[in-house]
């Protein structure tokens, strides 16, 4: 019986989703992404995306949390099968694009009142917030002119900048978004005063994974979050950070 089940579904094309191996997803362990409650409960923007997208797509899944740099590991080596990771040429030689997951802004942002700039040069003699270990380009990574200031996390730094510690903090929107929440503070305590870039997260397939049926089942699951507003709803973000530049 189980043989004629097997030629059936040859024949049909047909795979039920009760027939295939759990997609392993591994998802980047920092806040707001991917991180675990005082319970030890998985939460996080990727997390809950990850939820929604596997069962849009009616599959089971495995997830877990690692450091970026081993989650790039692990979908070069074809230890995970998928992952957002951000959109580069580096991304496409070890995995499949899927599709566009979220638009990040990295941001610099100072005390509320402070004037927008229209250029990087402004910053010169600034004391510059950075998170320890972060790369943000050679506007500031490389730059002679500011001073850089390391902080642990961005709440870390949302708080050394309301103290006057540093003059500017350089994050994500996404991150800035979540840390403000974290500290229980109104948006208008801070303002962005200069965009430095926009990254955009993918889903992505390792080339070395075999899973080609739930890569296409995620793939066009992707596609119906984005178009019923689940995407929106998932990464939605404080205004104020969302329209700037």
């Amino acid at each position: 019986m189980r043989l004629l089940c097997c030629l059936l579904l040859l024949l049909t094309g047909t795979v039920l989703a009760t027939d295939l191996a759990p997609a392993k997803f591994s998802t980047s362990l920092v806040k707001p992404w991917g991180y675990k409650s005082s319970e030890l409960h998985e939460q996080g923007l990727l997390v809950q995306f990850t939820r929604a997208l596997a069962s849009e797509a009616e599959l089971p899944f495995n997830n877990v949390m690692r450091p970026y740099p081993r989650v790039i590991k692990e979908i070069k080596s074809g230890t995970a099968d998928f992952a957002v990771m951000f959109a580069s040429p580096k991304a496409e030689q070890i995995a499949v694009d899927l599709g566009q997951v979220v638009t990040i802004k990295v941001v610099a942002v100072a005390n509320a009142g402070e004037p927008v700039i229209d250029d990087i040069s402004k910053l010169k003699g600034k004391r510059v917030g950075v998170i320890r270990g972060a790369a943000y380009g050679p506007d500031i990574d490389d730059n002679p002119d500011i001073e850089r200031i390391s902080f642990n996390d961005t709440a870390q730094g949302i708080q050394m900048l309301l103290l006057e510690r540093i003059d500017v903090m350089v994050a994500s929107n996404y991150s800035i978004n979540h840390a403000l929440q974290e500290l229980y503070l109104e948006p208008e305590r801070i303002t962005p005063i200069y965009h430095l870039a926009t990254r955009y997260g993918n889903l992505y397939w390792s080339r070395a994974s075999n899973q080609m049926e739930q890569a296409k089942r995620l793939q066009q699951a992707l596609s119906r979050l984005r178009e019923l507003g689940v995407l929106d709803n998932i990464f939605a973000i404080d205004a104020a950070l969302a329209k700037q530049h």
